[in-house]
């Protein structure tokens, strides 16, 4: 991971906004939205309007692809996904005859987005990691249906997206295991090249270097005639730290009972937010609109 970038550029310089943003314990809580998808749409609007130019908000999660695009759906807000933390993204493409059958080119509904992998395979994963006892204990893929309910997947379907769609990364039940079992699985993933992240309630096992490298290449994918957006991002959790690391604003929001992430908080000009869990996520809006409002003045 690179060094924090500078946050010296203004929306007057003409850079569309890209947003990308966490799900779990950001833009999600536990009860759901902090508003609704018409008043999310409607604060985008309203800053889109402020900006000056184009305006786009994308997904940063440990989630799978399969899982983001269907909230997207819900939300009626496509764009950019960075999934599997940081194991791969994909962006939308204009339907066209010549995307079927292309292996990076994957359809989500009616949507055609073009898909990179920039990880190593599930599969390849467990083999890493297939000597190590307590890894199969925490491994959520492999706890029976009864076990996953009880974890809050409440159909097969659900399961299915979370789980079985996950194809760069492994989602490890911390609940499964001691804390000193936890640290065990930790300590040899990373002595075998791999990273075990926090992201929420779940731990995430890939050999992706984090959601950065992944916002690192829709920079540069979004970067038109040499002007590249600026990127401000928003997360809570310590797989978010790669992440605002690599955005030109950094967002925190606070964790309930908990507070802010030490390590987000401590990154240069980091924001932390006034509100607990998702409730900060509307301050956001407030705050680069003020700034697109200094910008023009």
């Amino acid at each position: 991971m690179t060094g924090p970038r500078s946050t010296a550029r203004h929306p007057a310089a003409g850079h569309p906004l890209l947003i990308l943003s966490d799900v779990d314990g950001t833009l999600l809580g536990e009860e759901g939205l902090p508003v609704t998808p018409a008043a999310l749409r409607q604060g985008l609007a309203q800053l889109q309007a402020q900006w000056g130019a184009p305006v786009q908000l994308g997904l940063a999660s440990s989630r799978t692809l399969r899982e983001l695009t269907v909230l997207q759906r819900a939300l009626g807000i496509p764009g950019p996904c960075i999934a599997e933390d940081g194991a791969l993204w994909a962006v939308d493409r204009a339907a066209h005859a010549d995307l079927v059958g292309r292996p990076d080119i994957e359809q989500h509904g009616r949507r055609y987005m073009e898909t990179r992998h920039i990880a190593a395979t599930e599969v390849t994963l467990r083999k890493h990691m297939a000597d190590i006892e307590q890894f199969a204990k925490a491994d959520t893929q492999q706890r029976p249906m009864t076990a996953l309910r009880a974890l809050g997947f409440r159909t097969p379907a659900a399961a299915r997206r979370a789980l079985h769609a996950r194809r760069n990364s492994v989602l490890v039940d911390p609940l499964a295991v001691t804390e000193s079992e936890l640290d065990h699985i930790r300590e040899t993933s990373e002595q075998r090249g791999l990273q075990l992240r926090r992201g929420g309630r779940w731990f995430t096992l890939t050999s992706a270097g984090g959601k950065g490298p992944a916002l690192c290449a829709l920079r540069h994918h979004f970067t038109v005639d040499g002007v590249s957006p600026l990127i401000a991002a928003i997360g809570n959790e310590e797989n978010d730290i790669s992440l605002l690391a690599e955005a030109d604003l950094r967002f925190v929001i606070r964790n309930p009972h908990r507070g802010p992430h030490p390590a987000l908080a401590a990154l240069p000009e980091a924001i932390v937010l006034e509100a607990e869990g998702p409730g900060g996520w509307m301050q956001m809006l407030d705050l680069l609109s003020q700034r697109a409002s200094g910008a023009r003045s």
